[in-house]
Formats: structure tokens, C-alpha cells, sequence
């Protein structure tokens, strides 16, 4: 979808033949391993299945069979996104409708002020009830030592997450993004907050790609840090379209001193698009950074994709790849393996374990940028020579209404 006012690109929601087709072949060059390979693929070897702090396994060990039966109930049985009726009794909307909500969870000192100049998120992935999200929540503030929002993308049941990232790939579920962006847009928005940290997991990272969709269209309409009446009413009318329902009030202009505080850090990225939004004196923003274990089957739609180009899969920023590691779990298989080689390996701070796969484009980027937050360390300002080989975008000014609209010359592959 094209805006006539402004020429910027609203595509929101890619459903045509060529994208399923895209979809289709990603998805076969994901599987393009043994089968027997799948299943380690995802739930990892079996030496990751042992109870361990914070690992998803610890479900099975806790001894919390409640909790446990509830999880599977949750991702067994097929549930609707959002909330139920006002007439389902209780136990019913509860077992059959799962929305996505907000959750304030505390730093490891169950302190929420601290960092009180940033603000971190966290969105999760498939198969995810209350319990496993708060696991997640919990490892986070352990490793980072910040309180932590949760924006929960609550399981509807395995088959229809499955379905939900399939089409989420080809565009949004607008239930994910009517819980995600609000509180983002209202960070950004926020002149206390310094830094907007958002970290995204599996699905997650499907999310927060349209989130930065819409924001980046939001950008393109602003004009001196001003949004007009009739381009709220346009943006907010397209997301209605879109299916999204969050209120008008939470569409506010966006410039580029805001956007610059945005940094995110994509864990088994399985977007096909994920690009930035503007160049700022040198440095392209927001900052982008994604991981993938060599042998994760999601991550291998995405980020550590066997045949990236063939796909059109168009991920910015610097990639990182864990050479040899298998799984999909986030705390499991991504957290745990930081944890050891940063907080308990002989050099702090180093690449370990993951390695910079787009090394040429990034020199300066050896050494993810999100380690510098581990233990509590503030990361330094970004630097330029960090995104020098990042195509300058180009603005076009519409003349008839004084507003610019951005037009990217190339995107990093």
C-alpha cells in the first residue's frame, strides 16, 4: 500500500504470492537437515534437558506439577488471541482465550527504579504462558540487572502459534502488536529515558518487525517534531484496517533525537525484513543486533538462514551465529551459553561465544554491543565508523504538503 499524500511505503502486511513463496522455500531451507536433527533443533541436545537455574526445563523438575499441568494445557489445547468475551465464565476464558499483556518484572534486587534513565523490554516467543515469560523475566534481571517489561506474547496452543508465525512473517497478528507498541512508542516519547532497550525472542522478533514498521511510518510523517491531526487520522485508520485496535492517542511524532535512543537485540531472528530506519550524522538507527545458534531450526528462517539471498531475507545490523550450539530455548540455549562465556569464562567481555558473521560490513562490531549491559555496565555511545558501509537514505521532500518521507538507496544484506 502506497500514501498518496507522502509516497512513504505502508506495507504492513505482505500477503502476496511471491512472499508465501518466500515463506515456503525459508521453511524448507530450515528443514534441509536430517530429521532426526529436527527435534534437537528446537528442544536442543539432550545435556541441555537437565534442571538448571532458569532453564524452561525446570518446568519438568520443579516438582510444581500445577504449574507444569496449567503449561500444558496452555500449549495444548488451541486457545483464541485476546480476551474472552465478558459473558465466558471465568474458567472457560481463562483455558480458551490468552491475550498478550504488559508485566513490570524487577531487577535481581526486586528493585524497579533502578536504571531509572532506561527503559527494557522483552518480548517472547512461541509456546510461552505466564510462568515461562516470568523465567525469562527472572534470567534477564539476573544477567542485566534491570527490572524488565514484559510485553507477553501468550501461547494460543502449539498449532495456531505455529500458524500465528506464518502469517506474522507475512505480515502481523494485530493482537501482538496492540499489546507491544503502546508502551514503546510511550518510552521513546519518555525525554527521561536515555536508552529503549528492547530484546525479542523466536515470534518475538516477528513482532517487534512490524512494531518498527509502524514506527518507521510514523517517522516518515514527521515533520519539526510535529504530526499532524489528518496524519494520525491516516496512520491510525491503516492500522485499523491492519486489525490493530490500540487508541489513536498513542500515534505521537517521532524525531530523530527519539528514534536514536532505540537499540534492539533480536534472539533467533526469524524476520525476513528487519531494517533500519534512518542514518544520523553517520550512524544508521535504531541499532539492530541479532543472534542464532548454528543448529536452531527457527533461527535458521532468519538470521543464520542457509540461503539468505535466495529468500530475500534482508536482516540489518551486525549477525552473530554460535558455531555448533543446537536448541531454540531461550533461556536454555541463548542466555545460558552468554552467562558462561561472560560471567564465568577467563576474559570478560570478549565474542564469545557468538561470532560476527558480517564481519567486513561491521568491523567495529566484534564484540556485541549488548554484552556491555551485562552485571549492571552501561554500553558506550554508539560509534559511527560502527555503520560506516550502511547505504545513507535518502529523504524526499513532497513539496504540496512540506513533509519528507524516507526512501532507503540500498539495505545491508
Amino acid at each position: 500500500m502506497t500514501s498518496a499524500r507522502t509516497g512513504e511505503s505502508w506495507e504492513l502486511a505482505i500477503r502476496d504470492e511471491r512472499a508465501v513463496r518466500e515463506l515456503v522455500g525459508s521453511v524448507t531451507d530450515a528443514l534441509s537437515m536430517a530429521p532426526t536433527s529436527w527435534l534437537p533443533a528446537f528442544l536442543g541436545l539432550p545435556s541441555s534437558w537437565g534442571p538448571a537455574p532458569y532453564s524452561e526445563y525446570q518446568l519438568l523438575w520443579s516438582g510444581d506439577v500445577p504449574r507444569l499441568a496449567r503449561y500444558l494445557l496452555d500449549v495444548g489445547i488451541p486457545s483464541v488471541p485476546g480476551r474472552a468475551p465478558r459473558w465466558v465464565p471465568g474458567p472457560l476464558a481463562s483455558l480458551f482465550w490468552h491475550p498478550s499483556h504488559v508485566d513490570r518484572h524487577p531487577d535481581e534486587n526486586g528493585r524497579s527504579d533502578s536504571h531509572p534513565h532506561e527503559a527494557w523490554f522483552f518480548i517472547n516467543g512461541i509456546l510461552h504462558d505466564d510462568a515461562l515469560a516470568q523465567m525469562n523475566g527472572d534470567y534477564l534481571a539476573y544477567l542485566f540487572h534491570r527490572p524488565i517489561t514484559l510485553l507477553q506474547n501468550s501461547t494460543d496452543g502449539a498449532l495456531v502459534d505455529l500458524l500465528e508465525c506464518a502469517v506474522e512473517r507475512l505480515g502481523a497478528t494485530a493482537e501482538d502488536v496492540d499489546a507491544a507498541f503502546p508502551p514503546l512508542m510511550k518510552a521513546l516519547k519518555d525525554p527521561k529515558k536515555e536508552r529503549v532497550v528492547v530484546i525479542a525472542h523466536s515470534q518475538g522478533t516477528l513482532i517487534l518487525a512490524v512494531v518498527l514498521e509502524l514506527i518507521k511510518n510514523i517517522y516518515a510523517r514527521t515533520s519539526s517534531s510535529q504530526l499532524s491531526t489528518a496524519d494520525v487520522d491516516e496512520i491510525h485508520r491503516r492500522t485499523r484496517a491492519e486489525g490493530m485496535r490500540f487508541d489513536r492517542r498513542h500515534i505521537k511524532p517521532l524525531n530523530g533525537r527519539e528514534l536514536a535512543r532505540l537499540e534492539l537485540y533480536c534472539f533467533a531472528n526469524c524476520a525476513s525484513h528487519m531494517s533500519y530506519i534512518d542514518t544520523i550524522d553517520g550512524t544508521a538507527f535504531p541499532w539492530i543486533e541479532s543472534f542464532g545458534n548454528q543448529h536452531d531450526i527457527v533461527a535458521r528462517l532468519g538470521v543464520v538462514a542457509p540461503h539468505p539471498r535466495r529468500r530475500q531475507i534482508k536482516i540489518d545490523g551486525p549477525r552473530y551465529e554460535h558455531l555448533g550450539a543446537w536448541g531454540h530455548l531461550f533461556n536454555a540455549h541463548y542466555l545460558k551459553a552468554i552467562e558462561q562465556a561472560q560471567l564465568r569464562g577467563s576474559v570478560a567481555h570478549d565474542d564469545k561465544p557468538y561470532k560476527l558473521m558480517n564481519k567486513l560490513q561491521f568491523p567495529d562490531a566484534v564484540v556485541p554491543r549488548l554484552y556491555g549491559y551485562l552485571e549492571g555496565d552501561s554500553s558506550p555511545p554508539w560509534k559511527a565508523a560502527a555503520a560506516r558501509r550502511v547505504p545513507p537514505r535518502r529523504f524526499r521532500r513532497d513539496h504540496g504538503n512540506g513533509r519528507t518521507s524516507a526512501t532507503p538507496t540500498g539495505a545491508s544484506t
